[in-house]
C-alpha cells in the first residue's frame, strides 16, 4: 500500500503517495499547490499529497512530478502552464489524465456554472465514473446535480468531498454530520459570504454603497460576476448544498426567498447603527415535523444579544438548533484562498482515512 520515502519528518516509515489531479489554477489552486509545498505534502499524516496533473484555464496541463513552486511561477510569469519547462502538455484531456492514474483523486477548483454545473460536472461526473474520488471547492456541480453525484458516487463505491464549497473555514458539515450525530436538526442560520458583510459594515463606517462594492472589487473579493455576492446568491447556494445534506438530496428554494443587499440604503444602516442593531446577509434553512425544508437568505438586523452579532471583519458564523442539544454556535477566523486550500486538503485525507461516504 505504501512505500518507504527519504523525509526529514518520516525517514523510515511507511507512507502512501496520494496523487492529485486538480482543475483550476487561480487563487484556489495556486494556494493549493503553495500548501501542498509548504507542509512537504502532509508527509507527517503518514500520506504524502503529490500534483501529478493540473489544468489551467486554458485547459492546458502539466503531467509528471510536479514542483508546486514551479507551477505557480510559470502561471503567474507565463500565464499558462503549457510554458511548464519539458512538462506542459498542451492538448492533453482530463479523460487521457484519469487513465494516466487510476488512484489518483480529482479536485475541482473551476469557476462554475451553478445553472448547468459546467464545466466542472461532466468532468467530475466522469471521474466518479472512472472510479476516482473527488473533492470540490467548486459549488456548481453540487447545485445543479447534487443528488446524481451522491447516487453516483455510491454506485462506484468513490467518495465525495465538498467542505470547500459552504462556507470555509465553517466546519458546517463536521459540526452536523459528526459532531451533532444522533441529534435531529431542526434548523441553521448563519453568515456565510464575507463579501456583502464587509460592503455592510463600510456603510456602518458611512462609506456609499457604490464605493463600498468598488472598494472590494479593487481588493479582489468580489465575485467576477458581483450578482452572486451582492444578490445573495452565493449565499443561497451555500444553504442548498449544506440542506441537501443534512436533510434531502432533493431539496430546492423558491427564488423569491432570496433576498441580497441591493435594497439597503444608507439611511437604513445608519439608523439600525443608531439603535445598535448590525445589519448582516444571512443564510439559513428549517425543517418542519412533516420534512419541508424552506431555504431563505435576506439582510437581518442582529440585536446585540444575538451570537452572530460578535462576528469581525472576515469571519463567518452559524448557529444550529438541534433537539437534544439544544443550540449550538461556530465561529471562524478569516477566510481566503489557503483557508480554502486548507479544506481541501482535509477532505483529501479524510477520503483516504475515514469510511464515511461524504469526507467530512
Amino acid at each position: 500500500m505504501g512505500e518507504f520515502l527519504d523525509h526529514p519528518h518520516i525517514r523510515g516509515a511507511r507512507v502512501t503517495k496520494i496523487p492529485i489531479i486538480l482543475l483550476g489554477f487561480g487563487h484556489v489552486g495556486q494556494a493549493l499547490a503553495r500548501l501542498i509545498e509548504q507542509k512537504d505534502g502532509f508527509a507527517t499524516s503518514g500520506k504524502v499529497l503529490t500534483l501529478v496533473a493540473v489544468f489551467d484555464r486554458g485547459g492546458i496541463v502539466a503531467e509528471g512530478e510536479l514542483s508546486c513552486n514551479e507551477l505557480v511561477r510559470t502561471e503567474t510569469q507565463k500565464g499558462t502552464l503549457a510554458e511548464y519547462p519539458v512538462l506542459g502538455k498542451p492538448g492533453l484531456t482530463v479523460a487521457e489524465v484519469l487513465a494516466n492514474h487510476p488512484g489518483a483523486i480529482l479536485v475541482d477548483a473551476t469557476p462554475t456554472d451553478p445553472e448547468t454545473g459546467e464545466p466542472g460536472l461532466s468532468l467530475v461526473r466522469d471521474a466518479i465514473e472512472r472510479g476516482h474520488s473527488v473533492v470540490m471547492a467548486s459549488k456548481g456541480p453540487l447545485v445543479a446535480s447534487f443528488e446524481d453525484l451522491m447516487k453516483l458516487a455510491r454506485a462506484r463505491g468513490t467518495r465525495l468531498g465538498f467542505s470547500a464549497a459552504v462556507g470555509i473555514p465553517l466546519p458546517s458539515l463536521e459540526t452536523v454530520l459528526v459532531g451533532l450525530h444522533g441529534c435531529t436538526l431542526r434548523g441553521f442560520r448563519g453568515l456565510f459570504n464575507e463579501t456583502s458583510n464587509r460592503i455592510l459594515r463600510a456603510m456602518e463606517a458611512g462609506v456609499s454603497y457604490d464605493d463600498a462594492i468598488e472598494e472590494a472589487h479593487k481588493a479582489g473579493v468580489l465575485e467576477t460576476d458581483p450578482r452572486l455576492d451582492l444578490e445573495g446568491w452565493d449565499t443561497a447556494f451555500k444553504v442548498l448544498i449544506l440542506a441537501r445534506s443534512f436533510w434531502d438530496p432533493k431539496a430546492s428554494y423558491d427564488p423569491s426567498s432570496i433576498k441580497g443587499i441591493t435594497e439597503i440604503s444608507a439611511e437604513e444602516v445608519a439608523e439600525a447603527t443608531k439603535r445598535g442593531q448590525r445589519i448582516r446577509l444571512l443564510g439559513g434553512a428549517d425543517v418542519s415535523s412533516s420534512g419541508d425544508i424552506e431555504i431563505r437568505v435576506e439582510p437581518v438586523r442582529l440585536e446585540v444579544d444575538d451570537p452572530l452579532y460578535v462576528l469581525e471583519a472576515g469571519e463567518k458564523g452559524a448557529v444550529f438548533d438541534t433537539d437534544l442539544m439544544g443550540r449550538l454556535v461556530i465561529r471562524s477566523g478569516k477566510a481566503g484562498p489557503f483557508a480554502t486550500a486548507a479544506a481541501i486538503v482535509k477532505d483529501i485525507l479524510n477520503i483516504v482515512d475515514h469510511p464515511p461516504h461524504l469526507a467530512v
